[in-house]
């Protein structure tokens, strides 16, 4: 039996068999199982995308869940809003033999102002070579939640700058075509006067030079047909416009307040109309009282007076206050406790204190800075503000310091002021986005 044995252990016959059948296992697990891994994930990354157009679908502007979340008092479900997930689910799902045993569900849900849709999705898959030596099927789960805020009621005041300096021509021609027309060239056409080739104002309209309050002008109006296209519920924003006044000797001479253009409504389409007669504040004659007739300090005060602290856009008993300031940043008013002017003048960028009271209160601040274009010809502006516009430019940075944040532009009145508006606009509204 000994001897039986030793030749047993001496023979090598077939042993090398042996070793290739079990390295073969080892050789077709290890290939098997890169390729039933790679067509998993494949498959998982179509059931995750089909996931997540349901979850954005379900709360998407127009869908069953919207339409109730908008008008739904409280919290709760949104009756209707997981049926519509799950068919949006199937309708771009692409199917597989390979994928069996598919179930997915949602839930939609409106928690204060915020509608949450939620899109979960297991499966298994049939793997082929792994399945060949029984590693059976391979669970595969993938999970999709986006969020939607309910369209805020929202209150928008709009301040607009249409003091002297607001008509600087808007182009570099328009306030060279000023400069060769006039005798002292002034690139301002700010100035009403009796005496004949006095009044700047008419002959920049003679001349038709585009001035920095003409666009603004158009702007405001393109942006009231703007926030109509917008509304996804009725009278879901009230609009008022104010500026700094119509004529300098007709606002406070000391402390002016804003100047009420249209009262606040919910009838875009009258704030519209009424802005269309917005135009430049003209001064009698130049100095006329000492040129103090931009006094950003007292009119930013005086709206926060008129502005209430701000709601939480949920009902429009309570809405969102936004004021929408569109300015070239340069004070220029009495102040005899900050003076760097003759006769108690303040010539000097925004400040910011009352910006900051309005923003402790709730109000955001959309900051729309309209670029001080250099007049070298202009002794004012080269006293008084080159050294204010020379970068880094002090009025921009104050006046960014105004705005709420991401809530800022700064654009020439050539470059798009309507555009830059409406951008503003549409960051302030809320969008649907995918949370994971």
């Amino acid at each position: 039996m000994r001897q039986i044995l030793q030749r047993f252990a001496r023979n090598t016959q077939g042993a090398t068999v042996m070793v290739v059948a079990i390295s073969l296992v080892v050789i077709i697990s290890a290939v098997g199982g890169a390729i039933d891994f790679g067509r998993a994930v494949q498959l998982r990354s179509n059931l995750q995308d089909a996931a997540d157009v349901a979850s954005v679908g379900a709360i998407a502007v127009n869908s069953v869940a919207y339409k109730l979340g908008v008008s739904m008092n409280g919290n709760g479900t949104l009756t209707g809003g997981a049926e519509q997930a799950l068919s949006i689910f199937n309708s771009n799902y692409r199917t597989s033999p390979e994928l069996v045993g598919v179930s997915p569900s949602a839930l939609v849900t409106k928690s204060n102002s915020v509608m949450t849709a939620k899109v979960s999705v297991s499966a298994n898959y049939k793997s082929y070579i792994l399945g060949l030596i029984g590693a059976g099927e391979i669970p595969i789960v993938v999970n999709s939640t986006s969020t939607a805020t309910v369209p805020p009621y929202i209150d928008f005041y709009l301040l607009l700058d249409n003091s002297p300096s607001m008509g600087v021509g808007a182009t570099t021609a328009d306030i060279a075509t000023m400069v060769a027309n006039t005798s002292d060239k002034c690139a301002f056409a700010c100035h009403e006067d009796d005496k004949p080739g006095a009044d700047y104002y008419a002959k920049a309209k003679t001349l038709g030079v585009t001035t920095r309050i003409d666009v603004v002008r158009q702007a405001t109006q393109n942006l009231m047909t703007t926030a109509r296209s917008t509304e996804t519920i009725a009278n879901q924003y009230r609009v008022a416009i104010y500026d700094f006044g119509l004529s300098s000797n007709s606002i406070d001479a000391q402390a002016p307040g804003a100047y009420k253009v249209s009262s606040l409504t919910s009838d875009l389409g009258k704030s519209a109309s009424d802005a269309a007669v917005i135009d430049l504040m003209t001064v009698p004659y130049q100095n006329y009282n000492s040129d103090r007739a931009t006094n950003l300090v007292s009119v930013l005060a005086n709206m926060g007076t008129i502005i209430p602290a701000s709601g939480d856009g949920v009902s429009s008993a309570n809405p969102q206050k936004v004021l929408f300031f569109v300015s070239d940043g340069t004070n220029d008013g009495y102040d005899c406790a900050y003076s760097n002017g003759s006769g108690c003048r303040r010539i000097t960028p925004l400040d910011t204190t009352t910006c900051t009271a309005l923003k402790a209160r709730g109000v955001r601040i959309a900051v729309l800075y309209t670029t001080y274009l250099p007049l070298p010809t202009n002794s004012f502006y080269t006293s008084w503000v080159a050294k204010y516009v020379s970068a880094p430019s002090q009025l921009a940075s104050q006046m960014q310091a105004c705005a709420s944040d991401g809530l800022y532009f700064e654009v020439s009145p050539s470059q798009g002021i309507s555009s830059a508006m409406t951008a503003l606009f549409q960051r302030v509204v809320s969008v649907v986005r995918i949370n994971s």
